[in-house]
């Protein structure tokens, strides 16, 4: 599905000066997939993916970027696909394979984003009260190859073996956390953060976004696994 206004460009120009943003950009679910919830990236042109048997795909698109929800500085929001999580206590366990090939840096990100209902859960968004999340990374140096977990607002960067083979995030109250796995069933935390304001928060979920500051390289993200408290949703 894609949104068309109907209105000439020279009124949408004006439309989106005056402060007013494109629907479906901004609408919860604006189409799904498999119950994902899919939020279109600008003009439905910056990010795409697919359902395939062997998993999720996520593809970049050159000049997306996960930390936007308005055009600028020649780069665009980019397509966020998420899922609702129910209640004060869950665990999501992600595998994912990722192909990020070295040259301008590209990056998924992926993790909790916790805030307002119907809202776009971009990086950038105003209305989130707390984003646990990792990012999977590459770039032009060696060491831009690069696997990182943080929380933000305010919490530091901290680097996760690139070949862990599992993500885990969880939240009990309100305390979010996040684990690693080298081996099935193995985890390491790495980071715990106790957001008292989660609490009264109407929307909790999954997401995963991305950022290709440059040509993509064909670069992508599979989905293989998604478990949410142990209940496979893939497949």
């Amino acid at each position: 599905m894609k949104f068309n206004s109907g209105l000439p460009c020279v009124l949408l120009a004006a439309f989106f000066a005056a402060g007013c943003l494109n629907p479906m950009m901004f609408k919860k679910g604006a189409y799904a997939v498999d119950d994902w919830e899919t939020w279109t990236g600008w003009n439905d042109a910056y990010g795409s993916h697919e359902v395939a048997p062997d998993g999720v795909y996520y593809r970049l698109t050159e000049r997306q970027d996960d930390t936007r929800d308005m055009s600028s500085d020649g780069y665009s929001p980019g397509l966020i696909l998420s899922r609702e999580l129910l209640g004060p206590a869950w665990t999501v366990d992600l595998e994912a394979d990722f192909k990020i090939p070295p040259g301008q840096v590209k990056r998924f990100s992926y993790g909790i984003w916790v805030g307002g209902d119907s809202v776009r859960p971009s990086i950038g968004s105003a209305s989130a009260i707390i984003k646990v999340m990792a990012q999977r990374q590459n770039g032009p140096r060696p060491e831009d190859d690069a696997l990182m977990v943080f929380y933000l607002p305010g919490g530091k960067a901290l680097q996760v073996p690139v070949k862990a083979r599992t993500l885990r995030f969880s939240r009990s109250g309100t305390v979010f956390s996040v684990a690693y796995a080298l081996k099935r069933g193995k985890f390491t935390t790495v980071l715990s953060v106790d957001a008292p304001a989660a609490a009264d928060a109407p929307s909790q979920k999954f997401f995963l976004g991305g950022f290709a500051g440059g040509p993509t390289s064909g670069a992508y993200a599979k989905l293989t696994s998604l478990k949410i408290n142990g209940r496979e949703i893939l497949r």
